[in-house]
């Protein structure tokens, strides 16, 4: 091996750096980095450089050199330049769309979503007056179910993007629905069937208006159960038939000067994902600095083995460190895959694409340019929205197969197979070919 312009003898990285990164104070400097256009490689310059006119005078740097700078902890990079290669693998895409006029009632909802436990396109939606109307896309057809009782919420004076917001949930069977407020304190878990009360939520009241209200259904062991948020740094798995608490636990918050009690987490719990297979649960919350953590751990083992699982149990881990990002767009890809929206380390320079970890081992398993929010999937393509309307992707191979321009998905239903959105009073949708 020859000496590189680094001064190493090594192997030469793919990425070049400005002369003002080198040596061994370079990663303190800051820097943007320059995508090259092919995949997610990039060079690195500093400020000054980047800021200069002209081009940068970049030279070649060793693997070690470019993995000091380029350091996914390393917070002195301020920016991307230039645009990632996008691969694409085109296939045949059918652009046609359902459509089925909406009842005056259920065009402005305050929130909608798929009844899981239909095989067909049925559709639950919460309107202005609190009730529940299920919706047969196929036919038109509509009814109410029931009315949802929601205690009114503080927070109308906070900026739009921090103000609750009621957000539906909708349980595997379709039995039970929750409506919660995202940003919100609380909500009310209903038997869809009965029209019953079954669950009063609360989640607290601590810095709720960063996050989403926690909470997803997931089916373990033959019954159905809810996951839901009862302080800012709890989540609870509850029996949605009984109401019955299945993670019983003691867990107090240590008064002023104190040392914390063992189990104690200090963590903002976020969204919550479950994975099909109802094995894992992604959590997307956050720590002071602030920093947003996407986290999962066994749901089984939780129930099963250990109620102290989602604080500190062995099968918890930390998939990523994310400055000031959280609430971002994740779903999962596959039964151990979980897709993460946005590429780095702070939420001002977070690149369109996605990272994709593996839940088991924590570990990234890849990370391709492209897909922006939202995100859905189903066991054999990722979907997201890019400026022209419907993306679909090859979550194992980063290739983009198809577009549908026009159609901007919001919702996904896995039994009916398609997705959909809501435009002009009416549902929209198309299927994904499974």
């Amino acid at each position: 091996m020859d000496v590189l312009p680094c001064g190493h003898v090594a192997y030469p990285s793919t990425s070049r750096m400005c002369r003002h990164l080198l040596g061994p104070d370079g990663d303190e400097v800051d820097h943007v980095r320059l995508l090259t256009g092919r995949g997610l490689e990039y060079d690195m310059c500093c400020d000054a450089c980047d800021r200069a006119d002209g081009d940068p005078e970049l030279t070649q740097v060793c693997e070690g050199c470019a993995e000091r700078v380029g350091d996914e902890d390393n917070r002195t990079m301020v920016g991307w330049r230039g645009e990632a290669e996008i691969l694409e693998r085109p296939e045949p895409v059918d652009p046609t769309l359902r459509r089925t006029p909406l009842p005056r009632a259920l065009r402005d909802p305050l929130d909608w979503a798929a009844i899981p436990g239909e095989s067909g396109s049925a559709w639950l939606f919460l309107t202005g007056r609190k009730r529940l109307v299920r919706l047969d896309a196929g036919s038109g057809e509509h009814e109410t179910l029931t009315r949802v009782p929601l205690r009114r919420e503080r927070g109308e004076d906070r900026q739009p993007d921090r103000r609750p917001r009621p957000r539906l949930h909708v349980s595997p069977s379709g039995r039970y629905a929750a409506v919660v407020h995202d940003r919100g304190t609380g909500g009310t878990l209903v038997d869809l069937r009965s029209g019953q009360v079954m669950m009063s939520l609360d989640g607290g009241d601590d810095r709720t208006e960063h996050v989403p209200f926690a909470l997803a259904f997931a089916v373990h062991r033959g019954r159905e159960v809810v996951v839901h948020r009862t302080q800012w740094n709890r989540l609870d798995v509850s029996d949605p038939a009984t109401g019955r608490l299945l993670t019983a636990r003691e867990h107090p918050e240590p008064a002023e000067g104190e040392r914390f009690p063992a189990h104690y987490l200090d963590y903002f719990h976020g969204a919550v994902h479950v994975s099909p297979d109802g094995r894992w649960i992604a959590d997307d919350g956050w720590v002071w600095a602030p920093v947003g953590i996407p986290t999962v751990w066994d749901l089984r083992r939780w129930l099963d083995e250990n109620p102290w699982e989602s604080e500190d149990g062995p099968s918890r881990g930390n998939l990523a460190w994310r400055h000031y990002a959280w609430d971002e767009p994740m779903c999962w890809v596959s039964d151990r895959q979980l897709a993460v929206s946005g590429i780095g380390h702070d939420d001002l320079y977070l690149l369109d694409g996605v990272q994709i970890f593996d839940a088991e081992s924590g570990a990234e398993v890849t990370r391709f340019a492209g897909p922006r929010r939202p995100l859905m999937a189903d066991d054999r393509r990722l979907y997201s929205a890019g400026a022209d309307g419907l993306e679909i992707w090859d979550p194992f191979t980063g290739e983009r197969t198809g577009a549908v321009p026009g159609f901007f998905p919001e919702r996904h239903h896995p039994g009916a197979a398609e997705l959909a959105a809501l435009h002009d009073g009416t549902l929209v949708r198309w299927p994904t070919g499974r």
